[in-house]
């Protein structure tokens, strides 16, 4: 009688420790290869979006001019309520809603209806010095300054369209403020905009924040703040005799020296008041174009950081987007000519210059 013997089980072979280490290193090589990749595919799609928000804000810019022939005054006085000219487009950015929130509680400062009574226009000064009149703006106070409760909170709206995908800030300021990462440009002409008692020295300085002559007769950008009780300054294309396709409407902001994501009162797309938290100070809602206020200057530069309050950026690399008069959107390098960048922040400076 056979004995009958069962065959000899094979063990499975393992991974050797060599071939276990080839492999994490073939997977390490290609995630080093893939996550820069992938980071490059973010920002571009961060800066498209970007990009198509500014070009959604300068559509807003020209239906409005479009509909009132004027582009909206950039900010009202206090005593007008400052509110700004990011609340006088939203009807235009499919915002109606929140547009009718605040018209229907009396915010009626932030939009000009020429022979419309309170808000009739008036020729004012030499050409290209204008204003609106308004009556007796410091006893017609009823549309409040810029708060959290005027429109049922209408303010603390979050709006996709003022949000550039790329930047760190929350999307609400101080007291739930829906924040902004574009504000309009004020113009390149920083002698009629700094304090004549505490004059910029050379890279740093002071620039204006309450009771100085920061007005739109002064200014020299397309998007003016108004800092008198009794006159607003809205312009008109015709006046931008640089061109509309050489004139920058509104340009991104992010991270600077003031504007923290610590300190809360960075932008906000209703408007801007000194004296109150969530809004900051007047280059809290406008940034100006001159060779001393480059496009992402460094708010740590120890002597110059504090100027990057004044300056337009962004967090993507090497630049910032713009929209111009025209509606067309560009992103801009930080390396642009310090002149070229100056001529384009003027709507009638009558510089000659190379396109950007």
């Amino acid at each position: 009688m056979k004995r009958c013997v069962q065959p000899m089980l094979k063990r499975p072979r393992g991974f050797t420790l060599i071939e276990l280490l080839v492999v994490i290193a073939i997977i390490a090589i290609l995630i080093a290869l893939l996550v820069p990749a992938v980071q490059k595919v973010r920002e571009a799609a961060a800066r498209s979006q970007c990009q198509n928000n500014l070009k959604q804000l300068g559509l807003g810019l020209l239906n409005y001019e479009s509909t009132f022939k004027y582009l909206p005054v950039g900010e009202f006085n206090d005593d007008n309520g400052n509110w700004g000219w990011g609340t006088a487009i939203l009807p235009f950015i499919e915002q109606t809603a929140t547009y009718n929130a605040l018209y229907n509680d009396k915010i009626r400062f932030m939009i000009f209806v020429p022979g419309s009574g309170l808000n009739n226009l008036t020729a004012w000064g030499t050409p290209g010095q204008f204003a609106a009149t308004v009556t007796n703006a410091d006893n017609n106070n009823n549309g409040g300054i810029v708060n959290n409760v005027a429109g049922a909170g209408a303010a603390k709206t979050v709006i996709p369209t003022f949000l550039c995908p790329a930047d760190q800030w929350p999307n609400q300021a101080a007291n739930g403020y829906g924040k902004t990462n574009y504000l309009g440009n004020m113009g390149n002409d920083t002698s009629g905009m700094v304090n004549p008692y505490n004059p910029p020295a050379v890279g740093g300085g002071s620039w204006a924040t309450w009771g100085a002559p920061i007005r739109g007769d002064i200014e020299n950008g397309v998007l003016m703040q108004s800092n008198n009780n009794d006159q607003n300054w809205p312009v008109k294309l015709t006046w931008v005799s640089d061109g509309t396709s050489n004139t920058v409407a509104v340009g991104e902001v992010t991270q600077s020296t003031s504007y923290t994501l610590t300190f809360t009162t960075f932008p906000i797309w209703a408007g801007g008041n000194p004296n109150y938290s969530g809004q900051g100070r007047q280059h809290n809602y406008f940034r100006v174009m001159d060779t001393n206020y480059p496009i992402n200057l460094d708010p740590a530069t120890p002597g110059i950081g504090a100027n990057s309050d004044r300056c337009f950026g962004s967090a993507h690399n090497d630049g910032a987007n713009f929209v111009f008069v025209d509606g067309h959107v560009g992103f801009i390098s930080n390396s642009i000519d310090a002149n070229t960048y100056r001529a384009i922040g003027s709507r009638n400076g009558k510089e000659t210059f190379t396109p950007y």
